[in-house]
């Protein structure tokens, strides 16, 4: 597996760093780590270099301090994650750190891409950070987005719908691995069928009772079947593991389950089965991704 670790310094890259140690993946991966100095362009296209003035020596004198602590953090994390048993390769880029963090994804063939929720660019006020929104929008592998600190994986939420899309969260889930002392829940979420045919003008509720009723056993009949063949791929994979079955909507549902568990992570596809074709990423995606307090793993199918 293809890693691609990216840090500027800020608290939340630490708890990056913290959440890939505790994955426990360190002998099966190969870990580059990224710091990309920002270049702000200022209206007129000038940067913060260019403003300084015409001194060659100053901007020589600004460039070369950047690129020495950005060497020193890069040092310093390589050295704690060769310590695990990754194989460490270090970058430093210059520009926009959520479109160098993309292109880096591109160009290494990367399997995974770990940014922390907000960066050292983004003000207190702002719930979700513009690099980690941009990234996990447009990044072509998948997005594990770290939010809270944690030394160990204790549990996992995997919310299931039956799409090609959740279908490869557990394949990830499995092929990544998880550490074996981690407990996976599975969660799906059946809709509310009453509540969806009163807003249905071409159906009656209490007219079409039977139809509603047998809509309803059948999408429980489908949950179920898809609970038992995930349970089964993780308890063969030496997990332990529990179904939960919620009703209502898919997001809040998601959310209320994953604060009720108090999980580590919540691993969860790129799309769903109502995703629309040619977006990037589903609405019950982002909702996860900007409302969650444990780290989430936003999975995209392999290329190729």
């Amino acid at each position: 597996m293809k890693i691609l670790l990216a840090v500027d310094g800020s608290r939340y890259s630490e708890v990056a760093m913290g959440l890939l140690k505790a994955l426990k993946i360190g002998k099966k991966a190969e870990a580059t780590i990224l710091t990309v100095i920002p270049e702000h362009v200022f209206l007129g296209g000038r940067t913060l270099v260019e403003l300084l003035g015409r001194s060659t020596a100053l901007k020589a004198q600004v460039r070369k301090a950047e690129a020495e602590k950005a060497s020193e953090l890069l040092v310093k994390l390589s050295k704690s994650l060769a310590a695990r048993g990754f194989k460490v390769e270090t970058m430093v880029r210059r520009g926009s750190p959520a479109d160098e963090i993309i292109k880096t994804c591109r160009s290494i063939r990367a399997d995974l891409v770990l940014v922390g929720f907000k960066g050292t660019s983004d003000t207190p006020e702002f719930l979700f950070g513009s690099v980690a929104h941009k990234v996990i929008k447009y990044a072509p592998c998948s997005v594990l987005v770290a939010k809270r600190g944690s030394k160990a994986i204790g549990r996992v939420l995997v919310p299931l719908d039956g799409s090609k899309h959740s279908h490869e969260a557990v394949q990830f889930l499995l092929r990544m691995p998880l550490p074996r002392d981690a407990e996976v829940l599975l969660l799906t979420v059946v809709q509310a069928f009453a509540a969806a045919f009163v807003q249905a003008y071409t159906l009656n509720l209490e007219r079409d009772r039977h139809i509603i009723a047998e809509l309803q056993k059948a999408e429980e009949e489908a949950a179920e079947r898809l609970m038992t063949e995930a349970e089964s791929q993780f308890r063969r994979g030496g997990y332990k593991v529990s179904a939960i079955v919620a009703r209502g909507d898919p997001s809040k549902e998601i959310l209320r389950e994953a604060a009720r568990q108090n999980v580590d992570l919540i691993a969860l596809g790129a799309k769903g089965l109502t995703g629309v074709r040619g977006f990037l990423l589903g609405s019950v995606a982002q909702r996860i991704a900007r409302y969650a307090r444990s780290s989430v793993l936003i999975v995209r199918p392999l290329k190729g």
